[in-house]
């Protein structure tokens, strides 16, 4: 077998409760206006490059409980291959999109990740959770991402090399925790120096990437109506590897996954997010600036 991308991660049942105006207070009880079930996580990057064109597939185990039976179904109904072993748990995250931005509740069992079978799988690029696991094939374009979870895990280890990352990606909450920087700029440049491209999304101001040189770029946010962000980081990831894998330079790829991001969340639905690569490109041309961005970069 031989495909584009491997997601290397785990698949959360999410429950996505929209229409709460705030938080609930301890022993009180709101009414969501609507609820989401979708497969989540790494299964959010590989549907968003299967609609992009890519053959993309998840390598996580698979949960043999009512959440994992559920999942999988999800999972089939979406068209998104998952190669693992069974395992007795399924990692499950409740989602509350409140101004803005979003809450998670998550209940994440431990899991492995199956280096042998992604080998198998002959990728042309790796998205895995951080830190690299042991062993990952070294030849296929390496992306790593992080969660809360995975920021604990990197703050509590010796500073790590990312010499053969292709690139990492992550928000801006979690690159200021990670390295106590004062903005994202500051964190993205001390991230990069660990080695790679390291790209920091910043909701409504955009997003900026730093390489390990030293080189900044800044790309402002499109502008959208949304009924709930979450998942905008695996659209834009997805969105940012299809670019790169397709040769486009790095300001062209973070203004096609800025603008993919935001288009398949405004989009109408309340099924699995992610736009088709006709659907997305009938949007018209991408406008590449990134001078105009909010963020300010500094030299």
């Amino acid at each position: 077998m031989s495909v584009d991308v491997v997601c290397a991660g785990p698949v959360f049942l999410d429950l996505v409760f929209r229409g709460l105006e705030r938080m609930p207070e301890p022993g009180e009880e709101m009414l969501a206006s609507d609820v989401v079930i979708v497969p989540g996580a790494m299964a959010n990057i590989a549907y968003a490059l299967r609609q992009l064109g890519l053959e993309a597939v998840v390598s996580a185990p698979i949960g043999t409980d009512p959440a994992g039976r559920l999942l999988q179904m999800l999972m089939a109904e979406a068209g998104i291959p998952w190669l693992g072993e069974r395992v007795a748990a399924t990692p499950i995250s409740v989602a509350v999109p409140i101004d803005g931005d979003r809450a998670f509740v998550t209940h994440f069992p431990a899991t492995a990740v199956d280096v042998a079978g992604i080998a198998a799988a002959e990728p042309r690029a790796i998205v895995v959770n951080l830190p690299v696991p042991a062993g990952l094939p070294v030849g296929p374009r390496t992306i790593g991402v992080v969660g809360d979870p995975q920021v604990a895990i990197l703050r509590a280890r010796p500073v790590e090399a990312w010499t053969d990352l292709r690139a990492v990606v992550m928000n801006e909450r979690e690159a200021l925790q990670l390295t106590d920087r004062p903005d994202a700029v500051a964190a993205a440049r001390d991230l990069a120096g660990r080695g790679c491209l390291v790209i920091v999304t910043c909701g409504d101001r955009g997003v900026v990437a730093v390489e390990p040189d030293g080189d900044c770029l800044a790309i402002p946010a499109v502008p959208v109506e949304v009924a709930d962000t979450v998942g905008a980081g695996d659209l834009f990831t997805a969105a940012w590897i299809w670019a790169d894998l397709g040769g486009h330079a790095l300001d062209e790829s973070l203004a096609l996954a800025t603008a993919y991001a935001a288009s398949s969340l405004a989009a109408p639905g309340s099924g699995q997010k992610g736009l088709s690569r006709a659907a997305f490109l009938e949007r018209g041309p991408i406008s590449v600036d990134a001078r105009s961005s909010m963020l300010e970069v500094r030299g």
